[in-house]
Parts: C-alpha cells; sequence; structure tokens
C-alpha cells in the first residue's frame, strides 16, 4: 500500500515531521473517525493515539501518498513504537470520496 494517513505529530510543520519530509509523495487533507487517546511516554512527552471506530469523532489529518513508501515503513514502525501498531483504515478525502490507508492507531495492549 503507498498511502499513509496521519494525524498527530507526523503531519506536516508538527513536532516529528522530519520522518516523512525527504519522502516525495502527495499531501492531502482528509479525515477518519474513532477517538484520540493521550499516551503518556515520559513526564513531558504526551501524544495522540486513535483508536479507530466508524461511530467515533471526526479525526482530521493529512492523507500521504507516495511509491516510496514502501521503503520506509520499517522505519516508520520503529519510530511509533511499541504504542502504536500499522493497520488499514477508511480515510475520506475532502470530496468526501473513501479510500484506505495505512494509519498507526493505538497498540490496546497498552491500555
Amino acid at each position: 500500500m503507498n498511502r499513509l494517513f496521519v494525524y498527530g505529530s507526523l503531519t506536516p510543520n508538527k513536532k516529528n515531521f522530519y520522518i516523512l519530509k525527504n519522502i516525495s509523495g502527495l499531501w492531502q487533507k482528509a479525515f477518519t473517525f474513532g477517538f484520540i487517546k493521550k499516551i503518556i511516554i515520559a513526564k513531558d512527552t504526551i501524544y495522540d493515539a486513535i483508536v479507530l471506530n466508524p461511530n467515533g469523532n471526526k479525526i482530521n489529518g493529512y492523507l500521504f501518498t507516495s511509491y516510496s513508501l514502501k521503503n520506509y515503513w520499517s522505519k516508520i514502525d520503529n519510530f511509533e513504537g511499541q504504542y502504536y501498531y500499522r493497520t488499514i483504515a477508511n480515510v475520506y478525502l475532502r470530496n468526501k470520496n473513501l479510500i484506505q490507508a495505512y494509519i498507526y492507531s493505538f497498540n490496546l495492549k497498552h491500555k
């Protein structure tokens, strides 16, 4: 798959955008549905993690499409770490077209 939906620190101009910024591709505003859970990694380090749910809240973010992503999945997986896992989600573009993309979702093993 060559699509990734990002909603937190990986979005353009956010703290961890450096992970994706040098990968060529197309960025589009998009959204999915779920709930945001706050993950406390350390005293001063809090990140958002999505729990996907079609009946949840609208979560705005970006769809990143790049044929080069296949060369970076391992690096991104390692960056996301134990609190997240990569899964396929339904993502809606601004025109409300539905597509599927990878997303890093909250790893329920870390409740």
